[in-house]
């Protein structure tokens, strides 16, 4: 199988081509690339992503974060694919961060969604270029030659070439037009579509992997961060005597802004640097720090929800009117009024962030576990007053990612300590830390109003939704949410109805607001499958004949021409998957219940039904089945995967996720009171993954949003209460 290799920032840069020559190839492959030989190495750069070496040898450069998600394999799996590569000669290389890589931010479930062409382009250009070297060599019309497994053939003839062979000639060729690039059809792949094992499986089984935590540098030092517990809060004096006395500690520093808005800047915090990590972390203790006042300091998290639950909202604005709501709720005799709410929650990513930070001749290079590499540098380039052309940052396996480590503050904080002591320094978050001092996820309220007619089908929709937005990070508090988080399954709310209006009522951002996997879509899926399973029991009609009718003939909703338009007929096919998977309608024990859920997000199509089992007020779920299309699949295996990876995660956090904030700061401190589900008590899982010649769409995130109703709508099937406010174990013990 592939191997995959590590390697230090200069050989990185000799393998990409920038060390040897100063010769960059762009991802565009529309320009001319002369040949390069990489000194020392017999590899040859074919194009930003690929070399190939005079031993055959095939190197493939991984620009996403590995984070579990099984990226490091399958966007080489693609190149490899249209390459003809065999698999075992083929090496592949974790980028640093770099702009010529395009894109590295691995998040919104776009790796592949984003690249699976740009990858098949690399692949096909090198391959072509392969095809034409040997075609020079022999004489013979480049038509006549093609590629099998490793090696160039000319059938007429009998001839063939191995890639290393043809590696130095092939390198001088012309980089072809994409135009003129012959891909694959789909009965040819021999990687993409099949459950090629992830490239770093030995080192993880073995315990060779790195991740960030794992970092050790020569000379290095261990921090640890005292940070202020309210937004906008500084330091106003410490008195470190006591920290100082601790055996090992080498320094107090002062560092961070309470500048807001927060953006990714190092908060304010007392940082104790000591020759090892518990001499730091026992120093901060001893720590006595005088923070200053904050306007955030009365922010309540329950408080806001309760008071916005009996329809205190804030200023109002209205998105969307299609047809006239307020006319037919005005003159329905039936209407129905919910109101939904979800916390604030974390990550809770099982490493919490670390990184190691080193300056050396000008120099600063970071080791950390991000999903964003540049924008690491240019976060950490800021922080410590570098040109961004002096760091480095070098990305480790991510133990977890989730949206957390998007974010860069954790690298920045090594890097300015890196800068202040000297020396190399390891920061550890401490899960206490990462609870405490996260970006994050939106708490958010809704209510919905229908006008439902004689037969209970609703015919006019009226919504309120008030959420903090993730923008209050970046930029002065609009109070409202942008445009793109309403637009996460509100905005084309894929319903039948002859009224709709949705509104946006203000929500002020009391502490900082991030992404966290399935963002707002988390929000609005529980909401609005929640509502059309109430307006079903209602109606008295079966959930699945409900949803079916709820959403309509198959069309297509808003941009038809977009690159991925919504297609009701594939979020349909996804809820009847599911239904057959399960086998709705399924007779259960009189303490059993099933409930339904679907929904599109990242332009995936995702249905879940759920199975589960009261005793009293004690809730087990035990069954979950999930149905997706994610067009094309380039790994089946990690799909499947993911699929089951987001079943946890909703559980997790659906169940028992409520970052608390009272006086301003984070109550929650460790998993005694943010837990996270557990082995004994994690359902069933069955995936069902639908076949589609589609381009490949969203798989790390999509999977999540419709876990939660379809459990809440199995509690009432239970017989159990309506859980309109998550979590879970608010109301029943799980």
């Amino acid at each position: 199988m592939a191997k995959f290799i590590n390697l230090d920032r200069r050989d990185f840069l000799k393998l990409s081509g920038v060390a040897a020559t100063g010769l960059v190839l762009q991802a565009s492959i529309t320009q001319d690339a002369l040949a390069q030989t990489i000194p020392g190495s017999g590899k040859l750069a074919f194009n930003v992503w690929v070399t190939i070496g005079t031993d055959g040898r095939v190197g493939i450069i991984a620009h996403r974060s590995e984070m579990g998600q099984g990226i490091r394999t399958g966007l080489p799996q693609v190149v490899a694919d249209e390459l003809d590569a065999d698999w075992r000669q083929v090496d592949i290389i974790q980028a640093i961060g770099d702009e010529k890589y395009i894109n590295q931010d691995t998040d919104g479930s776009r790796s592949v969604r984003t690249f699976y062409q740009t990858m098949r382009e690399m692949g096909a250009s090198a391959r072509h270029m392969l095809i034409a070297a040997a075609a020079k060599q022999w004489g013979v019309p480049a038509a006549e030659c093609g590629t099998e497994l490793h090696k160039v053939v000319h059938s007429p003839s009998g001839r063939s070439a191995g890639f290393g062979e043809l590696a130095v000639a092939a390198a001088a060729m012309p980089t072809p037009d994409v135009k003129n690039l012959q891909f694959k059809s789909k009965d040819q792949f021999r990687y993409i579509g099949k459950p090629v094992p992830i490239v770093d499986m030995e080192v993880i089984v073995t315990g060779k992997s790195q991740f960030g935590i794992d970092v050790i540098r020569p000379d290095m030092v261990y921090a640890s961060i005292e940070r202020a517990p309210v937004l906008g809060s500084d330091v106003v004096k410490v008195n470190d005597s006591a920290a100082r006395a601790v055996a090992g500690v080498l320094a107090v520093e002062v560092i961070g802004s309470a500048a807001l808005p927060p953006s990714f800047n190092v908060k304010p915090g007392v940082a104790v640097i000591a020759t090892n990590t518990w001499a730091a972390r026992e120093a901060r203790k001893k720590l006595n720090i005088e923070w200053s006042d904050s306007p955030h300091a009365a922010f309540d998290s329950h408080a806001f929800v309760a008071e916005t639950l009996k329809g205190q909202w804030g200023e109002r604005k209205s998105l969307v009117t299609v047809g006239e709501p307020e006319t037919l709720l005005a003159a329905s005799d039936a209407r129905h009024t919910a109101r939904y709410s979800v916390p604030h929650l974390e990550h809770a990513t099982m490493e919490p962030p670390a990184a190691v930070a080193e300056i050396a001749d000008g120099h600063c290079t970071v080791w950390a576990p991000v999903q964003s590499p540049v924008r690491t540098r240019d976060v950490v380039a800021g922080a410590i007053g570098f040109d961004k052309s002096k760091v480095t940052v070098n990305v480790t396996l991510l133990g977890g990612g989730f949206g957390r480590k998007s974010k860069p503050d954790f690298a920045a904080e090594a890097a300015l300590l890196a800068k202040k002591t000297g020396r190399p320094v390891k920061l550890t978050w401490s899960r206490e830390d990462a609870i405490q001092h996260g970006y994050y996820h939106a708490l958010s309220v809704q209510e919905y109003t229908a006008a439902v007619d004689k037969k209970g089908w609703p015919e006019a929709l009226k919504v309120t939704v008030a959420s903090p937005s993730i923008m209050s990070t970046f930029a002065p508090d609009p109070g409202y949410m942008a445009d793109w988080e309403v637009g996460q399954g509100l905005t084309n709310l894929p319903w039948q109805l002859k009224g709709y209006q949705l509104d946006n009522a203000k929500a002020a951002a009391h502490t900082r607001i991030g992404w966290l996997r399935s963002v707002y879509h988390i929000n609005h899926a529980f909401s609005a499958n929640s509502f059309a399973d109430e307006l079903a029991r209602l109606a008295d009609v079966d959930p699945l004949v409900y949803q079916r009718k709820l959403i309509g003939p198959d069309r297509i909703i808003g941009k038809a021409d977009a690159e991925h338009p919504f297609s009701t007929a594939r979020l349909k096919s996804a809820l009847n998957r599911v239904a057959k998977s399960c086998g709705w309608p399924q007779k259960t024990a009189t303490n059993e219940g099933w409930g339904l859920a679907v929904h599109g997000s990242f332009h995936s199509y995702v249905a879940v039904a759920a199975k589960v089992a009261l005793e009293g007020k004690s809730l087990r779920v035990t069954e979950v089945h999930i149905a997706a299309d994610c067009g094309q699949l380039v790994n089946p295996d990690r799909v499947h995967s993911q699929m089951e990876g987001a079943v946890i995660f909703a559980l997790s956090h659906g169940l028992y996720g409520d970052i608390r904030f009272e006086q301003g700061r984070v109550v929650n401190s460790n998993f005694h009171d943010y837990p996270l589900l557990r082995m004994d008590k994690s359902p069933r899982i069955v995936v069902t993954l639908i076949e589609s010649d589609e381009r490949p769409t969203g798989v790390g995130e999509p999977g999540v949003p419709p876990v939660i109703p379809a459990v809440t709508n199995a509690i009432v099937d239970a017989g159990g209460p309506r859980i309109r406010q998550l979590p879970i174990n608010r109301h029943l013990t799980c």
